[in-house]
């Protein structure tokens, strides 16, 4: 277990040294919260939310990395492939990532009828995910550093893990539910499991490209390692959830989470935060994978709203909670 402590935080050390970390991390705030609340706010003044204008919100969802690469880049070589290779790589992500939204919006009824103007702004929307996975073979150091483990998985095991952890925690508690004869949650009941099975797709892949790609490369990618450094593990989870927690505000405000304080508290204070323990462990057992986060991230999104569940889940989410603070002991600084 220790020795798995000093590797991963020697690999995951994509942050130069010489960034301190109460500046770095005080820039990251600055930036993300700069970038997605000015494109936020003004997208809600001018009439989005929920169901209308979607398209123009998701733009400030992209806040996190977009800060946590211009804090990154530093201008030296790569031996990364070159531009025509990185074109291609970004034309192979931009397609799905467009067709991605374009036919969840359709499934879900919110734009049944595309517009050429919604189409075109999607386009532009989904350059985003597209330049920051194809950031993995970018030529720039601090890039490449930052998003090598985006776009080019590794260790398939805990990609595994991020994946199909959720749906067990939501499944058995729900199974077991059912034979007792208590009530379940059912989020989308379908005729036909066909339509289901490519609603859960979409949707999944939606939240991976326009929510994970947006926010794992900043607040796990370079803020959660950098906290590290100086902090515990459980210490710089509760540096990192604090202002995840608050940069959601302006699509809280009028958002469904903003509904009531008990709402808001039991979605930003409690489940963020143990989401996040979550994700920090997997981000140190995964040895610093951005892929495994954005995978967990994603189903985090989406599972929620696709499977059966109970309130017995939430208790399981605190056991596995507890389970990896102890097991992890993540009380404990890494060590260099």
């Amino acid at each position: 277990m220790e020795q798995l402590r000093i590797n991963a935080q020697a690999d995951l050390a994509a942050i130069p040294v010489s960034h301190s970390i109460g500046r770095g991390a005080a820039a990251f705030i600055a930036i993300a919260f700069g970038i997605s609340w000015s494109i936020w706010i003004t997208a809600r003044l001018l009439g989005a939310h929920v169901g209308v204008g979607e398209e123009i919100l998701a733009f400030g969802t992209a806040g996190p990395a977009i800060a946590a690469i211009l804090l990154l880049r530093n201008r030296q070589k790569a031996l990364a492939a070159g531009i025509a290779t990185r074109l291609v790589w970004f034309a192979l992500l931009w397609a799905p990532a467009w067709a991605v939204y374009i036919l969840s919006d359709k499934m879900r009824g919110v734009t049944p009828a595309p517009s050429l103007r919604f189409c075109l702004i999607v386009a532009l929307l989904a350059a985003i995910p597209a330049w920051i996975g194809s950031g993995a073979i970018a030529s720039d150091a601090g890039v490449w550093g930052l998003l090598r483990t985006l776009a080019i998985p590794r260790n398939w095991r805990w990609h595994a893990i991020a994946f199909f952890s959720l749906p067990v925690v939501l499944l058995v508690p729900a199974a077991i539910a059912h034979a007792l004869g208590r009530p379940v949650v059912v989020p989308r009941a379908t005729v036909s499991i066909c339509p289901w099975i490519a609603y859960s797709t979409l949707m999944f892949l939606r939240a991976l490209f326009f929510t994970a790609y947006f926010e794992e490369p900043g607040w796990r990618g370079y803020l959660l390692p950098l906290l590290q450094r100086r902090f515990s593990p459980l210490v710089a989870t509760v540096l990192v959830a604090i202002p995840w927690s608050l940069w959601h505000a302006p699509l809280d405000y009028h958002g469904p989470v903003g509904v009531s304080l008990m709402n808001y508290l039991r979605v930003r204070v409690v489940s963020l935060f143990l989401v996040a323990i979550l994700l920090t462990w997997l981000y140190n057992r995964s040895r610093g994978n951005i892929f495994t986060m954005a995978v967990f991230h994603a189903g985090m999104n989406t599972f929620p709203i696709v499977l059966p569940y109970t309130t017995a889940s939430l208790g399981l989410v605190v056991l596995w909670v507890l389970y990896v603070i102890f097991s992890d002991k993540m009380w404990r600084r890494l060590k260099a």
